[in-house]
């Protein structure tokens, strides 16, 4: 049971991440599709990453001579990765919770002492909490399988921001190619350098 609620806090993350690497990028007044969108994206790469693990976690049972200890050693290992993850997740959601109150002041402080810092520390924890996961694992199959997970989930908000920067810049590219008023073409033609004699 503890493995589907690494996969669930995993795809809370991805979704997280979507948005975070988002943020600052869209030039639009109203931004609820843009970061839907970005929510979107986030929770695929979550579930792109953790399809990736599964298909090396069961390739791993498969070849194991060890099936019923490394099962063991792995529900032990994200147990402990579960007292680490956990805490994180609920402040994390207790501040984007706290942002649904209708103050300024109340999300701008939550943005400036709750979720920046939370962000900042996010990779640390991720390092931490995989590392305090498999410390005491008994097979080499389980802290092999944890560091790819690990590097993994690190390369996800990478990858997300690149996408993120590709998108700002063929909706920027967009923005720029739309139709231009009658005024301004009226204007070009009037700034044109004199024909020469």
């Amino acid at each position: 049971m503890k493995l589907p609620a690494l996969y669930l806090l995993a795809l809370l993350d991805g979704m997280l991440c979507g948005v975070r690497v988002s943020m600052g990028r869209c030039a639009l007044i109203h931004k609820r599709s843009y970061y839907a969108r970005a929510l979107v994206r986030g929770l695929l790469g979550a579930q792109l990453i953790s399809t990736i693990a599964l298909v090396a976690l069961l390739s791993v049972m498969l070849v194991s001579s060890q099936r019923p200890e490394l099962r063991g050693d792995l529900e032990e290992a994200a147990n402990r990765m579960l007292w680490v993850f956990v805490p994180y997740a609920l402040l994390v959601l207790a501040s984007l919770a706290a942002r649904i109150l209708p103050s300024t002041d109340i999300r701008s402080a939550t943005s400036v002492f709750a979720l920046g810092p939370l962000t900042a520390i996010r990779p640390a924890v991720m390092i931490l909490g995989v590392f305090y996961g498999i410390v005491a694992s008994r097979l080499a199959e389980t802290r092999m399988l944890g560091l790819f997970v690990l590097l993994l989930m690190l390369s996800l908000e990478f990858f997300l921001d690149r996408l993120a920067g590709r998108t700002q810049n063929r909706e920027l590219d967009q923005l720029v190619r739309l139709p231009r008023p009658s005024g301004g073409s009226r204007l070009r033609e009037t700034t044109k350098p004199p024909p020469a004699s």
